[in-house]
């Protein structure tokens, strides 16, 4: 996931060890460029993580990453455990 956020390995390595802080790391850099849909289409286009994570947003949650994460946890039995974490993240 790091790589996709910046070349800054600094901020790389603060990533890969805080999954939270990449995403909002993704976040401000897409939302913080002059073009975010251009941003975006370019993160996907770079990174088969991102693609892969598109992918299973579009299958689980037609589109909707909150709706996706549920989805995806009451598939796989951890309905409870995603509802714990969208809980502390102040989701639910």
């Amino acid at each position: 996931m790091a790589s996709i956020l910046s070349n800054n390995s600094q901020q790389s390595q603060m990533t890969s060890n805080d999954p939270i802080a990449g995403i909002n790391n993704i976040i401000n850099q897409i939302m913080g460029s002059v073009n975010p849909q251009q941003t975006f289409n370019q993160i996907l286009s770079q990174s088969p993580e991102a693609q892969q994570a598109m992918n299973l947003i579009n299958q689980y949650g037609n589109g909707n990453p909150q709706q996706a994460f549920m989805n995806y946890m009451t598939a796989t039995g951890k309905q409870n455990i995603g509802q714990s974490i969208l809980q502390k993240l102040g989701l639910s």
